[in-house]
C-alpha cells in the first residue's frame, strides 16, 4: 500500500480552497462571528480562525467590526467583506459612451467618468479610451495605484473568454480584437471582461433585487439588445459562449432596417433604441412630422429613441406607432423567452426601458397574452435595479467573483 502524503501544493490549494469558502460565507452572512462561520462551513474554530486572520491581515479581504455580545466568554467580533484600503473599478463599454466607475469592496461609487465612445472608429482607438479612464479613475486622488485590486468590463458582443477576445460584435464592426490582452498591457492590473449582457445579469444577482432569485433573465434593451441568463444562480453560457443573443431572434415583420449582423430579421432591428429612431425617420419621409423634426431641430440624423418616446407622449402618430410597433415585438420575444426558461424573473434595463408607463404597461400585456398557461406560469417583469448603472455595477461583480474565488 502507497504512503500517500500532503504536499505543499495540496496545501495551498486546500488552504484556498477553505479561504473561499469563507469568503462566501461572510459574504452572503454580513456581520457573522468566527464561530458561525465554523459552523456554517464544518471547519475547525482554529482553521477558520487561522485563515481569518491571514484573510484580514495579509490578503486584506475582510475586517473585523463591531463586537457581538455574548452571554458567555469573551465577545466576538463581527466579520464583514471589504477593506478600506482595496477598490474596484467597472467599465461599461457601450457603443455611445464608455462609463467608468471606481467603488470600494462594497460596490460603493466613490468616482465616475463617463467619455464618447465613437464605436465606428478603429478598435485601438476606442480600447485606448478605455484605457484612459482606468488610469483617470487609478490615479484619482482618494486611491493610490496599488490599492486597485482588479477592473471589470462590460463590452458588447460574442466574448471568447478563455483567449481574451471579442470574436465578433456587431455594434463595434469588431471581428477577433483582443480586447483582453491589448488594455491588461497598457494598465497591469488584474483584469476581468465578459458580454455586457451577461455582466448586467451578474450585476443584478450580486448587488441587486436578483439575490432573491435562482433562475433570472436580465434583459438590455438600448442601442442593441441581448440577454443575461442565469441558472440555479450560475451564468448560463452555452455551447460556444453565444448564450443570450436575444436581439438575433428572427422576428417575422416588414424587414426595412438591417440589424448590425447583417440581417433584417433580428428583434434588434424591430425593437433596439437605434432601430426605433431609424423606423421613424423612414416613415417621416412620407409623412413629415412637425412634433419629431422640431425635437431634432431639423436634422434627422440626429433623431434618437428618446426624441420618439418624447413625441409619442406628445400624441404624434408617427412615433407612436413605431415605438408601439417596436413593444409589440419584444413583448412577443420575452414571452417566447419565458415559455423556454420558466425564470422567476425577468429584468429590463438599458435606455429604452428607462422611459417609464409607455414602455412598460403595453409591455408587460402583451407578455402576459403570449405566455403558455396564463394561470400557472408564474413570473414577474421588473426594472433593472441600477438603471444605466447596471453594466458598471456588473462589472464590479466580475472582479467580486474572482475575489471570493480566490482568484485575484
Amino acid at each position: 500500500m502507497k504512503d500517500y502524503k500532503v504536499t505543499s501544493i495540496s496545501k495551498n490549494l486546500l488552504s484556498k480552497l477553505n479561504k473561499s469558502c469563507i469568503l462566501h460565507t461572510v459574504w452572503e452572512n454580513k456581520g457573522i462571528s468566527r464561530i458561525e462561520i465554523a459552523r456554517n462551513t464544518n471547519l475547525s474554530t482554529a482553521t477558520v480562525s487561522r485563515l481569518v486572520d491571514s484573510l484580514i491581515k495579509n490578503d486584506r479581504l475582510l475586517e473585523e467590526r463591531e463586537t457581538i455580545p455574548v452571554s458567555k466568554g469573551r465577545p466576538m467580533k463581527s466579520l464583514y467583506f471589504g477593506n478600506n484600503e482595496r477598490f474596484i473599478i467597472g467599465i461599461d463599454l457601450g457603443t455611445t459612451f464608455i462609463r467608468g466607475m471606481l467603488t470600494n469592496m462594497n460596490a460603493e461609487p466613490i468616482k465616475e467618468i463617463e467619455v464618447v465612445t465613437e464605436s465606428l472608429r478603429e478598435p485601438e482607438y476606442v480600447l485606448n479610451k478605455v484605457v484612459d479612464v482606468i488610469e483617470r479613475l487609478s490615479t484619482s486622488s482618494m486611491v493610490k495605484r496599488d490599492q486597485i485590486i482588479g477592473v471589470g468590463i462590460a463590452v458588447a458582443g460574442i466574448v471568447n473568454l478563455e483567449k481574451g477576445l471579442v470574436v465578433f460584435s456587431p455594434a463595434f464592426q469588431w471581428r477577433n480584437v483582443k480586447c483582453h490582452e491589448y488594455i491588461q498591457s497598457r494598465i497591469h492590473l488584474p483584469l476581468f471582461f465578459d458580454n455586457v449582457n451577461r455582466v448586467m445579469a451578474l450585476g443584478e444577482l450580486t448587488f441587486g433585487k436578483g439575490n432573491d432569485y435562482d433562475n433570472i433573465i436580465c434583459i438590455n434593451v438600448g442601442y442593441g439588445i441581448g440577454a443575461g441568463i442565469i441558472l440555479n444562480k450560475k451564468l448560463f453560457y452555452g455551447t460556444d459562449g453565444m448564450a443570450g443573443e436575444f436581439g438575433h431572434v428572427p422576428v417575422t415583420g416588414d424587414n426595412l432596417i438591417v440589424c448590425p449582423c447583417g440581417n433584417k430579421t433580428c428583434l434588434t432591428a424591430y425593437s433596439s433604441g437605434d432601430a426605433i429612431a431609424q423606423r421613424a425617420v423612414l416613415k417621416m419621409k412620407d409623412q413629415p412630422s412637425e412634433i419629431l423634426m422640431n425635437l431634432c431641430r431639423n436634422k434627422l440624423e440626429d433623431l434618437t429613441a428618446k426624441m420618439v418616446v418624447e413625441a409619442a407622449m406628445q400624441k404624434d402618430t408617427i412615433a407612436i406607432e413605431v415605438f408601439q410597433q417596436s413593444i409589440h415585438h419584444l413583448g412577443l420575444s420575452i414571452a417566447g423567452l419565458i415559455n423556454t426558461f420558466n425564470p422567476q424573473v425577468i429584468f429590463i434595463g438599458g435606455g429604452v426601458a428607462q422611459n417609464g408607463n409607455i414602455f412598460w404597461e403595453p409591455l408587460k400585456e402583451i407578455i402576459q397574452e403570449n405566455v403558455f398557461d396564463r394561470i400557472s406560469t408564474k413570473y414577474q417583469v421588473l426594472p433593472v435595479t441600477f438603471l444605466d448603472r447596471a453594466a458598471m455595477y456588473g462589472a464590479i461583480g466580475l472582479v467580486i467573483k474572482e475575489i471570493l474565488n480566490m482568484d485575484i
